[in-house]
């Protein structure tokens, strides 16, 4: 069963405790392996491989020479990648075609440990942006042994700089236009005659941008278009989106299996999110929720119909009560484990107002071995339910606790 999880928080961890091993998360298409060793990162595996993408990176390192090489690799391995399970380790393409190369001196040492950094930063950063799935740790293998012969203890990586570097590179895709959800997305002019059309935010010359609509004609998506202007993927999304925005350029999906990757997540919920202005007809029911998670504040605001229920989200529980004072909302959701503060002693500030003597608090918890009932009742609790969660569970109990 797929639970809601923050991959960064589980990385964190498992450097902070110096780990050995490596973490295994899983969609229902795609698996990543995340190699650590003494808590810092070796590698990171995908078993979504195929030789486009292993070309990119070569090109991206203007390795050209290597990626003609290519076209001599034995027909067997064209057959193993038409064959490829997505979720599966087992096909090896990236481990036969790059022991290939490395053997018929197509690749250096020093470029097979670019490669292993490339490969492991990539494959980071998409499994990164997963929000839910399965999660599993495996004690003790640090590395797979075709990766070890070669590299030996010789490349590391910190996981505190590479994790705040990606999220740096998710702030930045972040800010480009909504609809652009992938770096595998493929951008298009439908038609020629809108290049005419003024774009606010636009800074391509009409030229370049006439140019640019005969490139896109091949169906590239936004990384193979880095490879052939010679920038970065984020820099060429940066520079389209107003043109996305204004519906002259248009998106593609991304090209399969590539359409099974995570998309890039959007920003976190804010502390506090500013209520509606306009004035409806049926009045909304008001929602506070408090979780020091912003994943599990994004499925609740997610789930939540916007039409019926105005939903506020707190991250710090230090600040929840003056927040929660001044919108008297009609009900809590309430994270047990939170720091500085924790559920059962917020629930209780809370009850000792009147003004809170008959709101609904439901108590949220990861585990039911970790509620103690007496205890959440003697704090005030009316109720309280378990993460990982449905819309239909969350929904349910709800409707239960605002009749």
């Amino acid at each position: 069963m797929n639970e809601i999880f923050n991959p960064v928080e589980q990385l964190l961890k498992s450097a902070d405790l110096n780990n050995t091993g490596y973490l295994e998360l899983a969609t229902e298409s795609v698996s990543w392996r995340v190699y650590l060793q003494s808590g810092k990162l070796k590698y990171v595996d995908c078993s979504l491989q195929s030789l486009p993408q292993l070309k990119y990176y070569l090109l991206r390192q203007d390795w050209n020479s290597t990626v003609t090489a290519l076209q001599d690799l034995p027909k067997s391995y064209f057959k193993s990648e038409a064959n490829l399970e997505q979720k599966s380790f087992d096909n090896g393409l990236y481990e036969q075609t790059i022991n290939w190369l490395l053997a018929e001196r197509h690749l250096y040492h020093s470029q097979f440990l670019q490669l292993i950094e490339d490969l492991t930063q990539d494959h980071l950063e998409s499994c990164l942006w997963l929000r839910e799935g399965i999660i599993s740790w495996h004690e003790g293998v640090s590395i797979p042994s075709w990766i070890e012969a070669e590299i030996g203890n010789s490349l590391s990586f910190d996981i505190p700089d590479l994790v705040d570097f990606l999220e740096q590179r998710l702030k930045k895709w972040q800010s480009c236009s909504s609809e652009l959800i992938s770096p595998h997305q493929r951008p298009y002019f439908l038609d020629y005659r809108d290049i005419d059309k003024v774009a606010t935010g636009g800074i391509l010359p009409q030229q370049v941008l006439l140019r640019l609509a005969n490139v896109m004609r091949k169906g590239l998506s936004f990384r193979q278009l880095s490879i052939i202007l010679q920038k970065d993927e984020i820099h060429v999304a940066q520079l389209l989106s107003p043109y996305i925005n204004h519906k002259k350029i248009h998106l593609r999906n991304p090209q399969p299996p590539l359409d099974l990757l995570p998309t890039i997540p959007q920003p976190p919920p804010t502390i506090e999110q500013p209520s509606s202005t306009s004035e409806s007809i049926v009045p909304k029911h008001k929602v506070v929720c408090i979780d020091d998670s912003p994943t599990i504040l994004n499925e609740i605001q997610r789930f939540l119909d916007p039409e019926r229920f105005e939903v506020t989200a707190i991250n710090d529980p230090v600040k929840a009560s003056s927040v929660i004072f001044r919108l008297e909302p009609d009900l809590i959701l309430l994270d047990i484990t939170m720091p500085r503060i924790n559920g059962y002693k917020l629930c209780g500030l809370l009850r000792n107002s009147h003004v809170f003597d008959e709101t609904p608090i439901i108590m949220v918890t990861g585990n039911t071995g970790m509620i103690d009932k007496a205890r959440a009742k003697l704090a005030g609790a009316t109720d309280y339910f378990t993460k990982p969660f449905t819309r239909e569970g969350l929904m349910t109990i709800i409707e239960k606790n605002l009749k």
